[in-house]
């Protein structure tokens, strides 16, 4: 089980009396990250075009759902066990059904309002930790309801005016001002994060994630007033012979399980240019990968000015 790492900024930034931007702290990442709650029996999400031919064959659904579930679910825990196992960044999908938003990938997870409440919970019991929501809303055209429909869940929690305070300016104590609060964006995946590296092959992966740093040291200038990502997680391929290992790893967590901890060794030299570092499967504990990680992230933020 990964341990409880519900005060990490609090511990290696408020009481250090230090101020940095909150694009360079650094901070673990939840990929996609509300969909613990997918399932075999999870609905398709009619909003998600990359489905749309499913819905229309009754068979093909029959037998492709639960492979299209182990592809879909990429962790394992709720909302408040991620921020307590110290997940600072949360990817999330959103799609808006018959009047409900849900947390999605393919398929539909659990409405998003439990989610949201999980975060106010971990923000009302904590003081100085960040938590920044990174929302996509599947459903087109409804991005403005998504936007308005969190920010007054979370009045009180987003502490700052984004209007007169850019995110690239925005410093530690604007974020929290003495208590916790919460940073929220609404990006497509495409234009929030790295690019996605697309292999299920962990040497290409981690050659392709070390070339984006390099990338990235040289482009500074350009990316420092935003988030920056690492996409270290590995996708399900379709041709061969890439699918064989598909259909031998089963699921993206099983994906994950075998990769996270082979990250570690190059988290320290990324950090600098790529703080966020999202993950599929973020609190699992292969070869201790959770606190391991979080040590490496804590050990990063003291250094900060």
């Amino acid at each position: 089980m990964s341990s409880d790492h519900g005060n990490i900024m609090l511990e290696t930034i408020a009481r250090s009396g230090k101020n940095p931007r909150v694009v360079d702290i650094a901070m673990l990442g939840a990929h996609d990250a509300l969909t613990a709650g997918i399932g075999p029996r999870a609905p398709f999400d009619p909003n998600n075009p990359d489905i749309t031919f499913l819905r229309r064959n009754a068979l093909l659904r029959f037998f492709a759902k639960g492979m299209i579930a182990r592809l879909a679910k990429t962790q394992v825990s709720s909302a408040y066990a991620l921020a307590r196992h110290g997940v600072r960044f949360f990817d999330i999908r959103a799609s808006l059904v018959d009047g409900t938003w849900y947390a999605a990938h393919a398929l539909l997870a659990q409405p998003l309002e439990e989610c949201l409440r999980d975060f106010r919970r971990f923000l009302q019991e904590t003081e100085g930790e960040v938590l920044v929501l990174s929302f996509y809303a599947e459903a087109q055209g409804e991005e403005d309801s998504l936007m308005r429909w969190v920010h007054d869940y979370f009045f009180g929690y987003v502490r700052y005016d984004a209007s007169k305070i850019p995110l690239g300016d925005l410093r530690f104590s604007d974020a929290t001002q003495g208590g916790s609060g919460a940073v929220i964006l609404y990006e497509h995946p495409e234009e929030a994060h790295g690019p996605w590296h697309n292999t299920n092959n962990s040497k290409t992966l981690l050659r392709k994630v070390a070339a984006e740093n390099e990338k990235l040291k040289a482009e500074m200038g350009k990316r420092a007033g935003r988030f920056r990502w690492t996409q270290t997680q590995l996708t399900a391929q379709t041709a061969f012979p890439a699918i064989l290992r598909t259909v031998t790893d089963w699921s993206l967590l099983r994906m994950a399980h075998r990769l996270n901890y082979r990250l570690l060794a190059g988290l320290p030299g990324w950090l600098p240019q790529m703080p966020v570092f999202s993950v599929d499967y973020a609190d699992n504990t292969n070869h201790d990968f959770n606190d391991r990680a979080i040590a490496i992230i804590n050990a990063h933020n003291r250094r900060l000015t």
